[in-house]
């Protein structure tokens, strides 16, 4: 009847705890080790982490004149749980002192812990540390079957939210790395054309809201056509990846850019006046005219346009919210036609 009646407040109490998630995991392992502390009587609480040949304190609950606190390390070879980790299994000692197996060990050297209850915990079959409680006064009593079953719930309730918030950790990692290729050109590893859209419209709206101003411009390589017809794909491939990087290296660090699709690019040029603007898209364009990617040299045009808030305060009531960006687009496409017609590897501006 103890044995039940013990186990089942140990799992009330862990039910409680793991309905606690608003409070947060540092709240709920403090909970966690506070209730065995209660349950078991002892002063000290440590969840360890094992790595190596070091024993690192991951979270712990101590009586104030105790100087422990998460993230000390000590050797592993002279703690309590090197011996626990060995027995593969709960291990509990009522008074270190006078027991023929451990008064020698050298836990009991370095700490002079009298008292001891702890348990590996492991991930996935794998060993990451202990729970365990212990006081520097031996057990007033002999530990029972009920206090392990008690310290073995704990130690499952650890183990299950540990792998949990490994999983949601990796999960959270995945979802970054597929929004990152989702919003990412897979030749050229610049941001491609549905980042554009989402990083200009989402500008375009702080430019807006602070009556700023801004400009865009449209890249285009020169006779690219050409360029794989009479070298191939793959060599187009690599001049694509050459220049994408050339103009990334020639913008300013608070312009975007991206890959609009084929030889096309688009540079949002946020707060910059048009003159200052040109003098950017120059710099890009002789930087291309200097690359020797191929036996002719490889030039671009460039089409550009301004905004301003002042200009287009205007704003149609239910416009979807590509329909600006598309408008500036279209803009910088005419002012680029104008360039190809001049006779290309040149910069002109819409008006």
């Amino acid at each position: 009847m103890e044995a039940e009646s013990s186990s089942e407040k140990v799992i009330r109490r862990l039910y409680e705890i793991t309905n606690s998630y608003d409070l947060g995991f540092e709240t709920q392992i403090k909970q966690l080790l506070q209730m065995g502390l209660e349950r078991f009587n002892l002063d000290i609480g440590i969840i360890s982490k094992i790595d190596k040949s070091q024993y690192i304190v991951k979270h712990c609950v101590v009586p104030e004149d105790v100087d422990l606190a998460s993230g000390v390390e000590f050797d592993f070879d002279i703690t309590y749980c090197h011996i626990t980790c060995n027995a593969n299994g709960p291990t509990a000692i009522e008074h270190v002192g006078k027991n023929d197996l451990y008064a020698s060990h050298p836990a009991y050297d370095s700490f002079g812990l009298e008292s001891y209850i702890g348990m590996p915990i492991k991930l996935n079959g794998k060993l990451y540390g202990t729970l365990n409680f212990s006081s520097p006064t031996p057990y007033k009593r002999k530990f029972k079957a009920v206090d392990i079953d008690a310290l073995q719930l704990m130690t499952s309730w650890v183990e299950v939210e540990l792998i949990r918030r490994q999983q949601e950790k990796r999960l959270t990692e995945l979802n970054l790395a597929l929004e990152r290729k989702a919003y990412e050109d897979s030749l050229t590893l610049i941001p491609n054309r549905r980042a554009a859209f989402k990083h200009i419209n989402a500008d375009l709206n702080r430019v807006t809201r602070e009556n700023s101003i801004a400009a865009l411009a449209v890249i285009d390589i020169d006779f690219f056509k050409e360029i794989n017809d009479t070298y191939g794909h793959n060599v187009g491939d690599e001049i694509l990846v050459e220049i994408a990087k050339s103009l990334n290296t020639n913008k300013r660090d608070y312009d975007f850019l991206a890959r609009f699709g084929g030889e096309e690019f688009l540079l949002w040029l946020p707060n910059t006046e048009v003159s200052e603007a040109a003098t950017v898209c120059e710099r890009m364009r002789a930087q291309i005219e200097q690359l020797t990617l191929s036996e002719k040299p490889i030039t671009i045009s460039i089409g550009l346009t301004c905004y301003s808030s002042e200009v287009n305060h205007e704003e149609k009531p239910k416009s979807r919210p590509h329909e600006k960006v598309d408008e500036l687009i279209n803009q910088a496409d005419k002012a680029l036609y104008k360039a190809k017609d001049s006779g290309r590897n040149c910069i002109k501006q819409y008006k």
